[in-house]
This record gives structure tokens, sequence and C-alpha cells, in this order.
């Protein structure tokens, strides 16, 4: 039958009367995926293709048969298991595709996902209940993994990328403990066996992790200042159990704080109630350099550590506190009303200022405005004893 030639790809006129077209890049050939009923309609399929591979934006249609979940779980083994190494993180992007995206969209074509479909999943997801933040981080991972897909020409556009983030509930808001409770939190873990891990929470500001990873080989209680080095954290592994890993955001979270004088006390103090638990167990004491520890030198399962927050944080009267997060909050709340400068408070947490305004910042007391002269002036309280040190170590020999 004859063939019409052009420049880019071919058509020919099959013995039915329809119009077929074809044409090749990168070596392969590639026939369109219907007929046509007249010979400008594959022409105009051709002239299409060939725009398509000008911009960049081809997408290979044989390779765009596999489907979302075919090519997730390539995008797991490969991209993701190279990329990140956290255990939990993986373990968190698996437990994602394969219990949410997989059951919704797993067998629609690479190739066919629409922002549309996404935008259903997505909208379905929140419906459910699901947490603003929980369903952004679904858009996050189809976004990354179609991303791979575009660098690759599986798919001529990222249909996550264009999709909408549906509304979801706000947040359940965070608090910050004021000055008075602080106060009082602290009264309340005096003799308790972790009281120095609270102190150093509410001055430091260390995360949890960063404060049951502490070892005692990175504390320099008798130098001027005393300091301790945040060298790793505690995790969890997807199998529950505890080990000892680099810390969040590394460049910054890897850092030397001078610690207050309360808490060198307190850790002081400590030491002698951790070498009193080794002589007791004896042979079953297990040695890991670590400041916090269960009674036989065990790293601290953060169940137990809820647990004792919770009813320390009761004794001294305040309600609806819960680890982890409150002690390093306040510890931002409390540094920054007491006039500390947000470079410091963010080098000494291990941040970036931007974060902490965003996440951990809290107003600690109420705002009164009284007008005197003339002028509108913000009422002052009198810093309590416990930010004055913060105030002393946040000095020029600070966190660093």
């Amino acid at each position: 039958m004859p063939v019409s030639r052009r420049q880019f790809g071919s058509v020919r006129k099959l013995p039915s009367g329809r119009w077929q077209a074809r044409y090749e890049h990168q070596g392969q050939r590639y026939p369109a995926p219907m007929t046509f009923a007249r010979k400008g309609d594959a022409l105009a399929w051709l002239a299409e293709v060939e725009t398509s591979i000008r911009r960049g934006v081809w997408a290979d249609p044989e390779a765009g048969k596999v489907t979302l979940g075919e090519w997730l779980e390539h995008w797991l083994a490969t991209v993701v298991t190279g990329r990140v190494g956290s255990e939990n993180t993986l373990a968190l992007y698996a437990m994602i595709v394969r219990v949410h995206v997989v059951p919704a969209l797993g067998s629609v074509a690479l190739s066919e996902l629409t922002p549309e479909d996404v935008d259903k999943f997505l909208v379905g997801k929140a419906a459910a209940g699901l947490s603003g933040s929980y369903v952004r981080r679904m858009r996050m991972i189809l976004t990354d993994a179609l991303r791979h897909a575009e660098r690759r020409g599986l798919v001529p556009h990222n249909a996550a990328s264009l999709s909408v983030m549906p509304r979801t509930p706000p947040p359940a808001p965070r608090r910050s403990l004021t000055a008075a409770e602080a106060q009082a939190l602290l009264e309340a873990a005096k003799g308790e066996r972790w009281e120095a891990l609270i102190v150093l929470g509410l001055t430091a500001g260390l995360r949890p992790g960063e404060l049951t990873g502490l070892l005692w080989e990175d504390l320099e209680l008798d130098a001027l200042p005393p300091k301790a080095k945040v060298s790793g954290s505690m995790k969890r592994r997807p199998d529950s159990s505890l080990y000892r890993d680099t810390v969040k955001r590394s460049r910054a979270g890897l850092r030397t704080v001078a610690l207050p004088p309360v808490a060198v006390e307190a850790l002081r103090a400590h030491r002698h109630r951790q070498a009193s638990d080794r002589v007791a167990v004896g042979p079953r004491w297990q040695d890991h350099g670590l400041v916090f520890t269960s009674e036989t030198g065990t790293p601290i399962d953060p169940a137990h550590l809820r647990r004792m927050f919770k009813r320390v944080a009761k004794k001294a009267g305040i309600e609806g506190a819960s680890m982890p997060y409150l002690l390093r909050h306040s510890a931002v709340s409390l540094l920054l009303d007491a006039g500390a400068g947000i470079e410091e408070v963010a080098d000494l947490l291990g941040d970036e200022p931007t974060t902490l305004h965003r996440h951990y910042r809290h107003r600690v007391r109420p705002v009164a405005f009284g007008h005197e002269s003339g002028t509108t002036t913000r009422s002052l309280v009198r810093r309590t004893p416990l930010q004055a040190p913060h105030l002393h170590f946040l000095g020029r020999g600070g966190g660093t």
C-alpha cells in the first residue's frame, strides 16, 4: 500500500481504508496506538509527537504501560533505598505506598494517571480523617516518585505536582510551659530517676532522641563553661528495637552546647545514682555509655519516658502535658521570651530560625498594652530565676 513519507515519521493507508502512523525515536520504532479515519488526522498525531520530543516531554508509550503500583515498588527499591538513610523513614514510605496509595491508584497505568485521579485520592484520605501533614506526606511521595518517572521519560507530566492539596482540619495547637510551670516542673522532678533528663531538656532544648542518646563521654561537666556535645540520637527501628544513630539535620544538629549550673548539678547527681544502679545489678548491667538508661543500663523505652513525664507533670499541677517535644518547645519559647536572640537559640537547638518561629515558638504569657506618655508599650514581667541562666549561657560562649 502507498506510504506517505515526511521529515518526521510516516503514514500509510491500510487495506481497510484507515491510516496508520509510525515514527522512529532513539533507535526504536513506535506505531500510533490507534488508526485514523483520515490522512490528515494521522499527520496531526505525528506533529504532536514531534512537538513533545522537541519540548522534552515525550513519554515512552511502552514504558507508560507500567502501572503506578509497579513503578512505586521500583521507586522504593532503587531511588528511596539509595537516598534515605533512616530505616524508619524507609518503613514509613513503604507503608504509605502499600497501605494507602496502591489500593486506590496502584492499577492505573503510569502514563494515564491524571491530576484529577490524585485530587480524588487526596480528598478521600482527608475525608477519612487523616491529618493534613499525613495527607501532604502522601502527596509528596507521589510527587517524588512521578518526578523520577518524568526524568526517565515515562510520563509527559507530573500528575501529583499538578494536584491540589485538599482542605484538612488544622492541627491541634501545641503549647509551651510558662516560666511558673517550668519552675513547678523542676521542683516536681527533684528526686526522680530521670530528673536530669527533664532539667537538660528544659534548659538546653535537646530533642527526646538526643537526650536518650546522650553519652557520658560527650559531657564536660568540669570545663569552663561546662558543656555537652550532641553527637547522636536514639531511634526506633520498624521492629521496635532501639539504636543510636546520627542526629536529625546532622549539619546543624551536631553541636556543642554550654550547660547552665542547674543542669550541671542535676547531671552530677544522676551520675552518682547510675553508679549505684551499676553496683546493685552487678553483671546484669549493660554498658552502652549512655547518660540516661534503664536500671540495667539499656536504652530508655520512649513509652516509659512518656509515662514518667506525664506523672511528674501531673505532680507539678500541669494537666495535658506530654512528651516528647513539650520540653523543647518550652525551651525555645522561654529563651526567646527572656530576650535571647533567635540565631543563638537556633544554634543551641540545632535547627533553623525559620523552623523555630514556625513550629516551636509559643506565647508563654499574655501580652498587655498600656499608654505611657502617649506611646504604646508592652507590659513587662520580671524574668524568673529559671530564665536567667539561659541568658548567661547563651552569651558568646553558648551554643556552637
